[in-house]
């Protein structure tokens, strides 16, 4: 729904009465006249096609890990599972039942393991007939894309801390000294799915990150995940979800004040590699995501329904739907 005097927008709630009829709710937040529109994205034999072959096998992704030894260095194929009949290298977390595998080079130990990059395999769990729903899948009238950009104010006081690392995804610093204050981004571990090559040194699973953390009123952790973990079988997603819940749950026993705030994943492009990177996938992690976390102590940021929203469909969304992110974060911690 959306306003184009006012620059607004809301998005709806679908009911599916599974007889070929729905209903439709919008919460009216401003006054004056609105435009609907409303998207067909996938029909039912579409939508259970995409679960099956979700679900079918870990191998739209190939992973590539780098072993350096002094000058010397190998690529070998790595994976959340690989049937190989080689020598394997086992990174396990036994208490978060988090398993990942690399192929052991020779003349190099497991711990050699640097680097890791990836690409996509070109595979498909869907038969011809299926992948012919998807040639069009976006059916409706466009919602208007005019809307009024948000500004956010730079915070001119906080400074980048060049921690010395390398690659685009590598840890990022600002410090305010005067003010005390320090803000750090890293990236979440395997599955992180990027053609560029990342460090794994100082790399680790979420729920390992939040419990090094001792927490205090003046310590907020912001936590989101998901678009890496479309193209693998949910249960990779459930179970990393409820690792953090459970870190989250050690957290506030020992630092019942520290805040946490949750981020949804945004929506993204309609027409990009639907079997491997859709929405759909996206949808059902967004459901487990408010399910798991529901009845925590926590702050959610709603990506999903912000993005959903201004109708952007795009991965990285334009700096004014970002803008009103960091708002309603700061307002969780302000």
């Amino acid at each position: 729904m959306s306003s184009p005097a006012l620059m607004a927008g809301a998005s709806g709630k679908v009911t599916d009465f599974n007889n070929g009829t729905y209903l439709v709710s919008f919460t009216l937040f401003w006054e004056g006249q609105v435009s609907l529109s409303l998207l067909l994205i996938h029909p039912s034999e579409g939508a259970s096609a995409l679960w099956r072959a979700r679900n079918q096998g870990y191998n739209k992704i190939i992973f590539k890990g780098k072993f350096v030894n002094g000058t010397s260095h190998v690529f070998t194929e790595c994976g959340l599972t690989l049937n190989s009949s080689a020598e394997l290298c086992e990174y396990l977390d036994n208490r978060d039942q988090e398993a990942f595998y690399c192929v052991k080079p020779q003349h190099m130990p497991c711990e050699a393991l640097t680097h890791m990059t990836t690409r996509n395999r070109e595979i498909s769990y869907l038969t011809d007939k299926e992948k012919s729903l998807f040639h069009r899948s976006k059916v409706g009238v466009e919602m208007m894309k005019d809307q009024k950009h948000i500004d956010v104010a730079n915070c001119n006081t906080l400074k980048f801390f060049d921690l010395h690392e390398t690659g685009i995804f590598k840890k990022h610093l600002l410090l305010d000294a005067e003010r005390h204050t320090q803000i750090q981004w890293k990236k979440h571990n395997y599955p992180f799915v990027t053609l560029q090559l990342y460090s794994l040194i100082d790399h680790d699973y979420i729920p390992r990150e939040i419990d090094r953390l001792s927490g205090d009123k003046n310590t907020a952790i912001v936590i989101t995940f998901g678009q890496h973990f479309r193209p693998f079988p949910i249960d990779v997603f459930i179970r990393r979800a409820i690792g953090v819940r459970k870190a989250i749950e050690r957290l506030f026993l020992r630092s019942p004040t520290t805040k946490v705030i949750i981020k949804t994943e945004n929506i993204r492009e309609m027409h990009i590699d639907t079997e491997r990177l859709g929405d759909f996938h996206g949808y059902i992690q967004y459901l487990i995501t408010k399910d798991i976390f529901k009845d925590l102590n926590v702050g959610i940021i709603d990506a999903w329904d912000m993005t959903i929203a201004y109708d952007t469909n795009t991965i990285h969304p334009p700096d004014h739907v970002i803008g009103n992110q960091i708002n309603m974060f700061l307002n969780y911690i302000c």
